[in-house]
């Protein structure tokens, strides 16, 4: 009993090579960098943090990557953090050093030394500063598609640490809550 015509045997190999030819080209264009094209250029952008309350831009220094706060939602205290404290502009206050205290958090370098691992497809070798508490935290990324980025901070190795999920955005910055009000 044939389940297969001998005629049709041709038609069937080019119509394989071609489902397997746009599954390949699919994944390659799933996985195009954004930046200059290289591999490594991918994590280059603007990435909207997990909160939804900061942008925080990436950029090559050299041959490896920076990250920025470039927006804040709230870049001026509110009431609730205190009379002394309502109205001025949010600072990294919790830096361990005094002296950069009163340096604002909005062009804040957040991540650096980062630098790409063809062979892992990741970006490894960093750091990243949690302006919450003033400490900093090796850090690893990877971009599992165009618009996401998982960014896992931990000290001494990955699995003592935790992981979070920022989206790529090409949108104006929103206007932050005190520019909202002033306008």
């Amino acid at each position: 009993m044939h389940f297969v015509n001998s005629r049709f045997l041709p038609w069937c190999r080019a119509a394989l090579q071609l489902v397997l030819a746009v599954t390949v080209c699919g994944s390659v264009w799933a996985q195009t960098p954004q930046g200059d094209g290289s591999p490594g250029s991918a994590i280059v952008g603007d990435w909207l943090v997990q909160s939804r309350d900061a942008i925080i831009r990436i950029e090559p220094q050299g041959d490896e990557y920076v990250g920025t706060i470039v927006w804040q939602l709230h870049d001026t205290y509110g009431p609730e953090d205190g009379p002394e404290l309502s109205g001025k502009i949010v600072t990294d206050r919790h830096n361990p050093d005094p002296t950069l205290r009163s340096q604002p958090l909005t062009g804040l370098r957040l991540l650096w030394g980062l630098r790409y691992d063809a062979g892992a497809r990741d970006w490894v070798g960093g750091y990243v500063y949690n302006s919450d508490n003033g400490k900093q935290y090796h850090c690893e990324v990877r971009v599992p598609s165009a618009d996401k980025l998982v960014l896992r901070g931990f000290i001494g190795v990955p699995l003592l640490g935790g992981s979070t999920t920022w989206t790529r955005t090409h949108e104006p910055f929103p206007a932050s809550a005190a520019s909202a009000l002033l306008h």
